[in-house]
């Protein structure tokens, strides 16, 4: 992003409002504070009252009915999963491998590939909810928001409860509207700018002239992606300027740490499972209640620990049945402790 184009950016989040041209006129978009939020809220759970006898399709049965029509896979809620998996696991190979540039090229095709084939499931997942009644009643709350925040340069609403509402050109501005607003990206752009650390050095805690309640949205999230930058820059093993600096190897480095702390959480919760005695036990067995306490007792197993069941779990399958002492792990130790006591007898 340019220079102009950030600091256009960063005064429409500061000031509030967003002035914007359509059909070559100048309007302003006033960003609603807490109670015509709360007004759209009371008006949408209102309308759903009135309406939920009526012959909707329901939220939970979305799926069941984009199926039949073939709009949507069978298998499509394990595919997100499985795809949400995969960006979240390539990210971290972005991250890792930064000081490769030909690499993280590569890397970067294939994950702007899963990102292309999850935003198309979602696009499906979400094409019809319009015709559910919470996607309704939605709808009729984003309207009303939009009628209390589109106003011309005197500051006057364009759109009225008291008289008849133009339904198409409420539509027409929040769809032109929707084409207008920030990524995230964006955000993090601008989080990451000399020119906003200016006003957040200064003082961060008091940046705009009202409660918290009443920020905007866009506000809040510029704030809270600052809070974000500076937990990175402080961590004992922040990542290079580099990482910092590329959203997605951003978000690997994240991810990483996540995935680190919870399989801490998890090794300190576990540990309270094992006997208070153990010795120099090399393999300890618990009894699991449930799948998920078999997975997180799994869990307790480190890289080394689990390379070895792989090992055995191949062998076994290969073989059918093995002695314990035959097997490649053990037979290794053997080799080890045979080796370890032929350097004490020489010393000795």
């Amino acid at each position: 992003m340019d220079d102009r184009s950030l600091a256009l950016y960063l005064s429409r989040i500061l000031s509030g409002f967003y002035i914007f041209v359509f059909n070559e006129q100048k309007y302003k978009l006033v960003y609603p504070d807490i109670n015509v939020k709360y007004e759209a809220e009371i008006y949408s759970q209102e309308e759903y009252e009135k309406n939920k006898y009526n012959d909707w399709i329901k939220k939970e049965d979305i799926l069941y009915f984009l199926i039949e029509l073939g709009i949507w896979p069978v298998d499509g809620e394990n595919r997100l999963s499985k795809i949400e998996t995969d960006i979240d696991n390539t990210k971290v190979e972005l991250y890792k491998s930064f000081l490769n540039p030909a690499k993280t090229k590569t890397i970067r095709k294939k994950l702007n590939s899963l990102k292309k084939q999850y935003s198309n499931l979602i696009n499906l997942k979400h094409s019809l909810d319009h015709i559910t009644l919470d996607g309704y009643c939605e709808s009729l709350k984003n309207d009303y928001i939009l009628i209390h925040s589109i106003c011309d340069l005197n500051n006057d609403y364009v759109f009225s409860f008291e008289r008849d509402i133009d339904t198409i050109l409420l539509k027409n501005f929040s769809s032109y509207l929707s084409n207008y607003s920030l990524d995230i990206s964006i955000f993090k752009e601008i989080a990451r700018s000399g020119l906003w650390k200016n006003y957040w050095s200064a003082n961060k805690n008091n940046l705009f002239d009202k409660p918290v309640i009443n920020w905007t949205d866009e506000q809040k999230t510029l704030v809270v992606i600052s809070k974000m930058y500076d937990s990175v820059y402080e961590h004992p093993e922040a990542p290079a300027d580099i990482v910092v600096e590329d959203d997605d190897m951003l978000d690997g480095w994240m991810i990483v740490q996540r995935r680190e702390n919870e399989k801490q959480k998890n090794k300190s919760r576990n540990e309270k499972l094992l006997p208070g005695k153990l010795g120099n036990a090399q393999e300890v067995f618990l009894m699991a209640g449930s799948r998920e306490e078999a997975q997180n007792i799994y869990s307790m197993n480190d890289e080394q620990s689990m390379g070895i069941i792989k090992e055995r779990k191949n062998n076994i399958l290969k073989q059918g049945t093995i002695k314990e002492q035959n097997l490649p792990d053990v037979q290794r130790d053997i080799i080890l402790q045979s080796n370890e006591k032929r350097k004490q007898m020489r010393k000795s």
